[in-house]
C-alpha cells in the first residue's frame, strides 16, 4: 500500500479568532481525553504515513498533551505541527522536538501588533520573535512562518516591516495568504474595513518579490522555500496524493473516496462522529480536482491536452501557459487563480 499523509486535527484554543472558520473550541481541560480518542481512530488505520501534519484550532493549546500525543504518532519523514506563539515554552518546544516533531509551522500572521490586535490574536508581535528563537533554540531547523495579507489597517508600509523581521529571522518556509470573510465568522456579521482588490493585489505582490529576494522560492500560489523546503504534506493536497484525518472534523481522501468526521467534540469523545460523510468521486471529477488543485503549483501539471476548450480560453486571457510539457499559471495567472480554477470545478 502506497504512503499517505496523516492529518490530526486538534479543536482545541486559547481564544477563537473572528475570522476563522475552522472547527475549534475554547476548551482545552479535555484535552487528556481527546488524545486518548486520536489514538484509537489512528488504530483503525494500519498503514504508512511518511508526513504527518498536526493542526487545529491551535494544537499547542494542549501543551504537554500534545509532546504524549506526538510520541504516540508515526514518526513520518516530515512531521509538523501547528504553533500559536502565545502557547510556546522552551519546555513544550524541546518536548515536541523529542517526540519526533522535525517541522513547526508558527502562525505569525503579522509583526504588527495594531494588525494582530484587529485580527483577535493572542500573541504580540515580540511574542512572535521570541517563540522563533526558542524553536531554533530547541533545535527546530525547518520552520514555517505564516503570514496574513489584507487584513484589517495593513499598509504597504507595515507589511514592510513584517517582511523585513522575516527577513532577519531567516526561516525556511513563509505561507502568505489573502484574508477571507468566510460566512459564520464574526468577522462576517461585522466586517471591519479591509483593503480593496486592487490594494490586495498590490501587497501580494510586494510579498511575493519580497519573499523571493530572500531565496525563498514561490512553489504554490501562497507558499514559498528554500530549495528542498517545501511543506511534502501539502503537496499531497496539491497533486492528488491520498492522506488520512483523525479528529473531530477532521478529512479524508483515499481510495477513491472522500469523507469526513463530525465537528462535534462531544460526539468524537463518544467514540461517534466518524465518517459522517462519505463520498466516492468518480473519474471525471477526480480528473477535474487533481488538475486545478495542481494547477496551484507554480509548475503546473503536466498536460496530456485535456479540458482543450477550457485551456484554450484560459490561455487565451494570458491566464495559461505552456512550459515543457508542463501547462501552469502565467504571473497575471496567479494574481486571478481563482478565475482559472472556476472552469475546472
Amino acid at each position: 500500500m502506497s504512503s499517505a499523509g496523516l492529518y490530526v486535527h486538534i479543536p482545541f484554543c486559547v481564544r477563537k479568532c473572528p475570522y476563522c472558520d475552522f472547527y475549534s473550541v475554547a476548551e482545552r481541560s479535555r484535552a487528556s481525553e481527546y488524545r486518548a480518542a486520536l489514538l484509537r481512530e489512528l488504530s483503525e488505520y494500519p498503514r504508512r504515513f511518511d508526513t504527518v501534519f498536526v493542526g487545529g484550532g491551535t494544537p499547542t493549546a494542549m501543551g504537554e498533551e500534545l509532546a504524549l500525543l506526538c510520541r504516540s504518532l508515526p514518526k513520518a519523514e516530515e512531521f509538523t505541527v501547528e504553533a500559536n506563539p502565545g502557547t510556546l515554552s522552551p519546555e513544550l518546544l524541546r518536548a515536541l522536538r523529542g517526540a519526533g516533531v522535525n517541522r513547526l509551522s508558527i502562525g505569525v500572521q503579522s509583526f504588527n501588533d495594531a494588525e494582530l490586535a484587529a485580527l483577535g490574536r493572542i500573541h504580540s508581535a515580540a511574542q512572535a520573535e521570541e517563540a522563533f528563537f526558542m524553536a531554533r533554540e530547541a533545535g527546530f531547523d525547518n520552520i514555517n512562518l505564516d503570514l496574513m495579507l489584507a487584513t484589517p489597517g495593513q499598509t504597504a508600509e507595515s507589511l514592510g516591516h513584517s517582511l523585513a523581521r522575516v527577513r532577519a529571522l531567516s526561516p525556511e518556509h513563509v505561507s502568505a495568504y489573502s484574508l477571507i470573510i468566510e460566512e459564520g465568522t464574526p468577522f462576517y456579521e461585522n466586517t471591519p474595513d479591509l483593503p480593496d482588490e486592487d490594494e490586495e493585489r498590490e501587497l501580494y505582490h510586494q510579498a511575493r518579490e519580497a519573499l523571493e529576494a530572500m531565496g525563498l522560492k514561490q512553489y504554490e500560489i501562497s507558499n514559498f522555500a528554500r530549495p528542498g523546503r517545501e511543506c511534502r504534506h501539502n503537496l499531497k493536497y496539491w497533486s492528488g496524493g491520498e492522506y488520512v484525518g483523525i479528529g473531530a472534523a477532521a478529512a479524508s481522501f483515499c481510495g477513491g473516496e472522500r469523507y469526513k468526521n463530525a465537528p462535534d467534540l462531544e460526539l468524537y469523545l463518544a467514540g461517534g462522529g466518524r465518517k459522517t460523510e462519505r463520498e466516492t468521486v468518480d473519474a471525471g471529477e477526480l480528473l477535474r480536482e487533481k488538475f486545478w488543485l495542481g494547477l496551484r503549483k507554480t509548475d503546473g501539471v503536466e498536460y496530456f491536452g485535456e479540458f482543450p476548450a477550457e485551456v484554450e480560453r484560459l490561455a487565451a486571457k494570458g491566464l495559461l501557459e505552456m512550459n515543457g510539457n508542463r501547462l501552469r499559471l502565467t504571473r497575471r495567472g496567479l494574481d486571478l487563480a481563482n478565475i482559472v480554477f472556476a472552469e475546472f470545478v
